[in-house]
Protein backbone atom coordinates (compact mmCIF):
# COMPACT_ATOMS: atom_id res chain seq x y z
CA UNK A 1 0.00 0.00 0.00
CA UNK A 2 1.20 3.54 -0.77
CA UNK A 3 0.95 5.04 2.73
CA UNK A 4 2.11 8.59 2.02
CA UNK A 5 -1.03 9.92 0.29
CA UNK A 6 -3.21 7.86 2.65
CA UNK A 7 -1.60 9.34 5.77
CA UNK A 8 -1.69 12.84 4.26
CA UNK A 9 -5.41 12.38 3.61
CA UNK A 10 -6.02 11.14 7.15
CA UNK A 11 -4.23 14.11 8.67
CA UNK A 12 -6.09 16.53 6.46
CA UNK A 13 -9.37 14.97 7.51
CA UNK A 14 -8.43 15.17 11.19
CA UNK A 15 -7.55 18.83 10.88
CA UNK A 16 -10.75 19.54 8.99
CA UNK A 17 -13.04 18.07 11.64
CA UNK A 18 -11.03 19.00 14.73
CA UNK A 19 -8.57 16.72 16.49
CA UNK A 20 -10.60 13.53 16.67
CA UNK A 21 -10.65 10.89 13.95
CA UNK A 22 -12.11 7.37 14.07
CA UNK A 23 -10.75 4.32 12.30
CA UNK A 24 -13.22 1.47 11.92
CA UNK A 25 -13.38 -1.67 9.85
CA UNK A 26 -16.71 -3.22 10.87
CA UNK A 27 -19.25 -3.22 13.72
CA UNK A 28 -17.77 -4.36 17.03
CA UNK A 29 -18.25 -7.94 18.18
CA UNK A 30 -19.42 -9.14 21.58
CA UNK A 31 -15.89 -9.97 22.73
CA UNK A 32 -13.28 -7.31 23.47
CA UNK A 33 -13.36 -4.79 22.02
CA UNK A 34 -17.13 -4.35 21.87
CA UNK A 35 -17.06 -0.55 21.71
CA UNK A 36 -14.67 2.13 20.34
CA UNK A 37 -11.21 2.38 21.85
CA UNK A 38 -10.22 5.92 22.78
CA UNK A 39 -6.63 6.53 21.64
CA UNK A 40 -5.10 9.63 23.25
CA UNK A 41 -2.18 11.31 21.47
CA UNK A 42 -0.62 13.91 23.79
CA UNK A 43 0.61 16.08 20.92
CA UNK A 44 -0.87 18.01 18.01
CA UNK A 45 -2.01 16.42 14.74
CA UNK A 46 0.52 15.87 11.92
CA UNK A 47 3.56 15.43 14.20
CA UNK A 48 5.50 12.14 14.22
CA UNK A 49 3.75 10.82 17.36
CA UNK A 50 0.33 11.52 15.88
CA UNK A 51 1.18 10.03 12.49
CA UNK A 52 2.57 6.83 14.00
CA UNK A 53 -0.54 6.42 16.17
CA UNK A 54 -2.76 6.74 13.10
CA UNK A 55 -0.64 4.32 11.04
CA UNK A 56 -0.91 1.61 13.69
CA UNK A 57 -4.58 2.26 14.51
CA UNK A 58 -5.66 2.12 10.87
CA UNK A 59 -3.71 -1.07 10.24
CA UNK A 60 -5.34 -2.84 13.20
CA UNK A 61 -8.79 -1.53 12.24
CA UNK A 62 -8.40 -2.88 8.71
CA UNK A 63 -7.58 -6.36 10.02
CA UNK A 64 -10.06 -6.58 12.92
CA UNK A 65 -13.53 -5.41 13.89
CA UNK A 66 -12.10 -2.73 16.16
CA UNK A 67 -12.82 1.00 16.14
CA UNK A 68 -10.19 3.49 17.30
CA UNK A 69 -10.99 7.13 18.04
CA UNK A 70 -7.86 9.28 17.91
CA UNK A 71 -8.03 12.15 20.39
CA UNK A 72 -5.27 14.77 20.34
CA UNK A 73 -4.63 16.26 23.79
CA UNK A 74 -1.50 18.44 23.42
CA UNK A 75 0.10 20.68 26.02
CA UNK A 76 2.71 20.81 28.79
CA UNK A 77 5.22 18.70 26.90
CA UNK A 78 2.80 15.80 26.59
CA UNK A 79 1.76 15.84 30.25
CA UNK A 80 -1.85 16.93 29.68
CA UNK A 81 -2.65 14.04 27.38
CA UNK A 82 -0.81 11.50 29.52
CA UNK A 83 -2.57 12.72 32.67
CA UNK A 84 -5.93 12.34 30.91
CA UNK A 85 -5.04 8.79 29.87
CA UNK A 86 -3.66 7.73 33.27
CA UNK A 87 -6.77 8.94 35.11
CA UNK A 88 -9.24 7.31 32.71
CA UNK A 89 -11.11 4.09 33.63
CA UNK A 90 -8.87 1.02 33.50
CA UNK A 91 -11.30 -0.95 31.34
CA UNK A 92 -9.15 -1.35 28.24
CA UNK A 93 -11.07 1.25 26.25
CA UNK A 94 -8.59 4.10 26.74
CA UNK A 95 -5.00 3.86 25.53
CA UNK A 96 -2.42 6.51 24.78
CA UNK A 97 0.91 7.28 23.21
CA UNK A 98 3.98 7.59 25.43
CA UNK A 99 7.31 9.08 24.33
CA UNK A 100 10.78 9.69 25.74
CA UNK A 101 9.86 13.03 27.30
CA UNK A 102 7.34 11.35 29.61
CA UNK A 103 10.21 9.44 31.24
CA UNK A 104 12.36 12.57 31.34
CA UNK A 105 9.57 14.57 32.98
CA UNK A 106 9.72 12.32 36.05
CA UNK A 107 12.90 14.12 37.11
CA UNK A 108 12.06 17.64 35.99
CA UNK A 109 11.58 20.31 38.70
CA UNK A 110 7.84 20.51 37.97
CA UNK A 111 6.78 16.87 38.10
CA UNK A 112 3.52 15.73 36.46
CA UNK A 113 0.57 14.43 38.48
CA UNK A 114 1.30 10.83 37.52
CA UNK A 115 4.19 8.38 37.69
CA UNK A 116 5.02 6.37 34.56
CA UNK A 117 6.64 3.67 36.71
CA UNK A 118 3.42 3.03 38.69
CA UNK A 119 0.32 4.56 37.12
CA UNK A 120 0.13 2.91 33.73
CA UNK A 121 0.14 -0.42 31.92
CA UNK A 122 2.86 -0.71 29.31
CA UNK A 123 1.34 -2.24 26.17
CA UNK A 124 4.03 -2.12 23.51
CA UNK A 125 6.94 -0.11 22.20
CA UNK A 126 6.29 1.02 18.63
CA UNK A 127 9.47 2.60 17.36
CA UNK A 128 12.74 4.30 18.18
CA UNK A 129 14.24 7.54 16.95
CA UNK A 130 17.54 9.32 17.18
CA UNK A 131 18.66 12.91 16.97
CA UNK A 132 21.47 14.58 15.08
CA UNK A 133 23.85 17.23 16.41
CA UNK A 134 23.69 20.31 14.19
CA UNK A 135 25.79 23.46 14.18
CA UNK A 136 25.50 26.73 12.32
CA UNK A 137 27.82 26.55 9.26
CA UNK A 138 29.64 29.69 10.41
CA UNK A 139 30.78 27.97 13.62
CA UNK A 140 34.42 26.95 12.95
CA UNK A 141 33.96 23.26 13.74
CA UNK A 142 33.56 20.27 11.42
CA UNK A 143 33.64 17.41 13.90
CA UNK A 144 32.55 16.52 17.43
CA UNK A 145 36.19 16.66 18.56
CA UNK A 146 36.54 20.23 17.26
CA UNK A 147 33.30 21.25 18.98
CA UNK A 148 34.47 19.80 22.29
CA UNK A 149 37.79 21.61 22.00
CA UNK A 150 36.06 24.91 21.23
CA UNK A 151 33.53 24.45 24.02
CA UNK A 152 36.12 23.56 26.62
CA UNK A 153 38.21 26.60 25.72
CA UNK A 154 35.45 29.02 26.70
CA UNK A 155 36.57 31.39 23.94
CA UNK A 156 33.23 31.26 22.11
CA UNK A 157 29.83 31.50 23.77
CA UNK A 158 27.83 28.41 22.83
CA UNK A 159 24.05 28.34 23.09
CA UNK A 160 22.13 25.21 22.18
CA UNK A 161 18.44 25.24 21.35
CA UNK A 162 15.76 22.62 21.82
CA UNK A 163 12.03 22.08 21.33
CA UNK A 164 11.53 22.81 25.03
CA UNK A 165 12.53 21.86 28.56
CA UNK A 166 12.48 18.13 29.18
CA UNK A 167 12.42 17.15 25.52
CA UNK A 168 14.79 14.55 24.12
CA UNK A 169 16.92 17.18 22.30
CA UNK A 170 17.20 19.16 25.56
CA UNK A 171 18.51 16.28 27.64
CA UNK A 172 20.68 15.14 24.72
CA UNK A 173 22.46 18.48 25.08
CA UNK A 174 22.67 18.18 28.86
CA UNK A 175 24.18 14.69 28.60
CA UNK A 176 26.70 16.03 26.07
CA UNK A 177 27.65 18.78 28.54
CA UNK A 178 28.00 16.27 31.36
CA UNK A 179 30.22 13.89 29.40
CA UNK A 180 32.45 16.49 27.73
CA UNK A 181 32.51 19.42 30.20
CA UNK A 182 31.71 21.73 27.31
CA UNK A 183 30.43 25.12 28.37
CA UNK A 184 27.13 25.90 26.68
CA UNK A 185 23.75 27.31 27.65
CA UNK A 186 20.36 25.80 26.92
CA UNK A 187 17.78 27.95 25.11
CA UNK A 188 14.32 26.33 25.13
CA UNK A 189 11.86 27.11 22.35
CA UNK A 190 8.18 26.35 21.81
CA UNK A 191 8.85 23.62 19.32
CA UNK A 192 11.69 22.48 17.08
CA UNK A 193 10.71 24.80 14.21
CA UNK A 194 11.56 28.10 15.95
CA UNK A 195 14.79 26.60 17.29
CA UNK A 196 15.83 25.54 13.79
CA UNK A 197 15.10 29.03 12.45
CA UNK A 198 17.37 30.57 15.07
CA UNK A 199 20.10 28.01 14.40
CA UNK A 200 20.05 28.79 10.69
CA UNK A 201 20.11 32.54 11.38
CA UNK A 202 22.98 32.18 13.86
CA UNK A 203 21.11 33.28 17.00
CA UNK A 204 22.11 29.95 18.55
CA UNK A 205 25.19 27.95 17.64
CA UNK A 206 24.00 24.34 17.87
CA UNK A 207 21.10 22.05 18.62
CA UNK A 208 20.10 18.42 18.72
CA UNK A 209 17.20 17.78 16.36
CA UNK A 210 15.20 14.86 14.98
CA UNK A 211 16.82 13.41 11.90
CA UNK A 212 13.69 13.51 9.74
CA UNK A 213 13.18 17.24 10.36
CA UNK A 214 16.87 18.00 9.85
CA UNK A 215 17.61 16.27 6.54
CA UNK A 216 16.23 19.02 4.24
CA UNK A 217 18.23 21.71 6.06
CA UNK A 218 21.40 19.61 6.00
CA UNK A 219 21.08 18.92 2.28
CA UNK A 220 20.42 22.60 1.58
CA UNK A 221 23.53 23.61 3.51
CA UNK A 222 21.63 25.62 6.10
CA UNK A 223 23.19 23.63 8.95
CA UNK A 224 26.12 21.25 9.41
CA UNK A 225 25.62 17.75 10.86
CA UNK A 226 28.34 16.45 13.17
CA UNK A 227 27.01 13.16 14.56
CA UNK A 228 23.87 11.10 15.19
CA UNK A 229 22.91 10.04 18.71
CA UNK A 230 22.08 6.40 17.89
CA UNK A 231 24.32 3.34 18.09
CA UNK A 232 24.26 2.97 14.29
CA UNK A 233 24.32 5.42 11.41
CA UNK A 234 20.96 6.57 10.10
CA UNK A 235 19.87 5.42 6.63
CA UNK A 236 18.71 9.01 6.08
CA UNK A 237 22.21 10.35 6.89
CA UNK A 238 24.62 7.57 5.90
CA UNK A 239 27.64 9.90 5.76
CA UNK A 240 27.16 11.28 9.29
CA UNK A 241 29.04 9.30 11.99
CA UNK A 242 27.71 8.11 15.32
CA UNK A 243 29.12 9.75 18.44
CA UNK A 244 31.19 6.64 19.11
CA UNK A 245 32.71 6.92 15.63
CA UNK A 246 33.22 10.64 16.21
CA UNK A 247 35.29 10.00 19.34
CA UNK A 248 32.73 10.06 22.17
CA UNK A 249 32.00 6.41 23.04
CA UNK A 250 29.13 5.80 25.44
CA UNK A 251 27.12 8.76 24.24
CA UNK A 252 23.76 7.38 23.06
CA UNK A 253 20.38 9.11 23.14
CA UNK A 254 17.56 7.20 21.51
CA UNK A 255 14.06 8.54 21.53
CA UNK A 256 11.15 6.12 21.52
CA UNK A 257 7.38 5.94 21.13
CA UNK A 258 4.96 3.38 22.49
CA UNK A 259 1.44 2.63 23.62
CA UNK A 260 0.29 2.50 27.23
CA UNK A 261 -3.00 2.23 29.14
CA UNK A 262 -4.17 3.06 32.66
CA UNK A 263 -2.79 0.72 35.35
CA UNK A 264 -4.70 -2.50 35.85
CA UNK A 265 -6.54 -2.98 32.56
CA UNK A 266 -8.12 -6.44 32.04
CA UNK A 267 -5.75 -9.19 30.93
CA UNK A 268 -7.84 -10.01 27.84
CA UNK A 269 -7.70 -6.39 26.68
CA UNK A 270 -3.93 -6.20 27.18
CA UNK A 271 -3.45 -9.49 25.33
CA UNK A 272 -5.63 -8.38 22.41
CA UNK A 273 -3.87 -5.03 22.08
CA UNK A 274 -0.41 -6.54 22.32
CA UNK A 275 -1.19 -9.25 19.77
CA UNK A 276 -2.56 -6.91 17.12
CA UNK A 277 0.06 -4.21 17.65
CA UNK A 278 2.77 -6.86 17.20
CA UNK A 279 1.19 -7.99 13.93
CA UNK A 280 0.91 -4.39 12.71
CA UNK A 281 4.58 -3.70 13.37
CA UNK A 282 5.53 -6.61 11.11
CA UNK A 283 3.47 -5.29 8.20
CA UNK A 284 5.80 -4.03 5.40
CA UNK A 285 3.49 -1.09 4.74
CA UNK A 286 3.55 -0.03 8.38
CA UNK A 287 7.34 -0.39 8.56
CA UNK A 288 7.75 1.73 5.41
CA UNK A 289 5.38 4.41 6.71
CA UNK A 290 7.20 4.60 10.04
CA UNK A 291 10.58 4.74 8.26
CA UNK A 292 9.29 7.72 6.28
CA UNK A 293 8.99 9.59 9.58
CA UNK A 294 12.70 9.03 10.28
CA UNK A 295 11.83 6.35 12.86
CA UNK A 296 12.58 2.64 13.15
CA UNK A 297 9.82 0.18 14.03
CA UNK A 298 10.73 -1.61 17.26
CA UNK A 299 8.45 -3.86 19.29
CA UNK A 300 8.71 -4.78 22.97
CA UNK A 301 6.13 -6.83 24.93
CA UNK A 302 4.45 -5.32 28.03
CA UNK A 303 6.86 -6.58 30.69
CA UNK A 304 10.00 -5.64 28.77
CA UNK A 305 8.55 -2.31 27.71
CA UNK A 306 7.73 -1.41 31.32
CA UNK A 307 11.26 -2.37 32.36
CA UNK A 308 12.58 -0.18 29.54
CA UNK A 309 10.45 2.78 30.66
CA UNK A 310 11.69 2.33 34.24
CA UNK A 311 15.31 2.25 33.04
CA UNK A 312 14.78 5.42 31.02
CA UNK A 313 13.36 7.22 34.05
CA UNK A 314 16.42 6.24 36.07
CA UNK A 315 18.83 7.10 33.25
CA UNK A 316 17.55 10.64 32.85
CA UNK A 317 17.27 11.14 36.60
CA UNK A 318 21.08 11.05 36.70
CA UNK A 319 21.48 13.77 34.07
CA UNK A 320 21.48 17.35 35.40
CA UNK A 321 18.88 19.52 33.67
CA UNK A 322 20.28 22.93 34.50
CA UNK A 323 21.73 25.63 32.31
CA UNK A 324 24.99 26.11 34.15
Amino acid sequence: MNWKPRITSLIASALAIGTTLAFTAAPASAAYPDKPIRFIVPFTPAGATDVVARIVAENIAQKTKATFVIENRPGAGGNIGMSTMVHSPADGYTIGMIVTSHAINMSMPEKPNYDVTKDLTAVSMLCKASNVLLVNPKLPVHSVAELIKLGQSGKTALNFGSAGNGTSPHVAGELFKQMTHVKMTHVPYRGAGPAMIDLISGNIQLMFSSIANSVPHIKHGDVRALAVTSTERSPLLPDVPTFAEAGLPGYVVEGWLGIVAPAGIPADALSWLRQHISVALKDPGVIKAIDAQGLQASSLPPEKFQAYIDSEVEKWRRVPKTDN
